[in-house]
């Protein structure tokens, strides 16, 4: 393996690394955050100018500050693509986008480096060594899991905002003292099965064996409560169950009542 092929190879490494630490990390971690800002700041734009000229521009600071131009050049305009996309402005989408970029253009720069060839070369498939081959061929399957897993969060993120919402609302005016509103709204994807059961001071007054609900569907219904003497505050809880486990606490509202 040529001198000038070890930092293309170095940058692919880098390159799998920081993008597999954007999915291994918790977004809170500093440190994983701090090693993998490579990743936006010098991989993709030292990759295109390795990709662009055969020879580097002669010295260290000159490739610096061509890497550091390229790479903002490249996070500008990767933004504007992220964010055609729904949910794209996120840290994995980010990781994806930039690493798929870099070894893209780190490909090219090996096939473009191995062309210009003056030696006799290893023993090599189109151009690259098989060592070569073999790292890239992990750097596309890293990349391939990173999609993959970034489906599946964003699949996983969906569901998690998916839920049963379960109120009960005090009616206040003329005519409707101890009056109450009760309601559930089903966002789940699939349509359920409920069973609802309303308690006034720890004594069932009422109860729901079975709502049906489609989607983002909504039951509601209007009560008064017994008419009984109250001594104090009214404690009126309302208990939902899902039929599929009818003895566990699904939700469960709690309201008070002037007497």
């Amino acid at each position: 393996m040529k001198h000038r092929s070890v930092d293309i190879l170095a940058v692919i490494t880098i390159t799998i690394i920081a993008v597999a630490l954007t999915f291994l990390v918790a977004p809170d971690n500093v440190l994983g955050r701090i090693l993998t800002l490579p990743l936006v700041l010098v991989l993709p734009g030292y990759a295109v100018m390795s990709a662009m000229f055969v020879r580097h521009p002669s010295g260290f600071p000159e490739r610096l500050v061509l890497s550091l131009g390229l790479s903002v050049m490249i996070v500008v305009l990767s933004g504007l693509v992220l964010n055609l996309i729904a949910d794209g402005l996120q840290a994995r989408s980010w990781a994806v986008f930039l690493g798929s970029i870099t070894l893209c253009a780190s490909v090219v720069a090996l096939m473009r480096q191995k062309g210009n060839a003056r030696s006799h070369p290893s023993r090599s498939i189109v151009g690259l060594t098989l060592r070569s081959w073999l790292l890239l061929g992990l750097a596309a399957i890293v990349v391939t899991g990173a999609v993959a897993v970034s489906s599946t969060g964003a699949v996983q993120q969906q569901n998690s905002e998916q839920f049963t919402q379960l109120w009960i609302l005090p009616i206040n005016g003329a005519g409707q003292k101890h009056m109450v509103r009760l309601g559930v709204s089903n966002m789940q994807p699939t349509e359920a099965e409920y069973a609802l059961n309303m308690s006034v001071n720890g004594k069932t007054v009422q109860e729901w064996s079975a709502i049906a609900l489609k989607p983002h569907e909504t039951w509601e219904v209007t009560l008064t409560l017994p008419t009984i003497r109250y001594t104090g505050k009214i404690y009126v809880e309302a208990v939902l169950y899902r039929n599929s486990a009818p003895s566990k606490k699904y939700r469960f509202v709690e309201l008070w009542l002037a007497p």
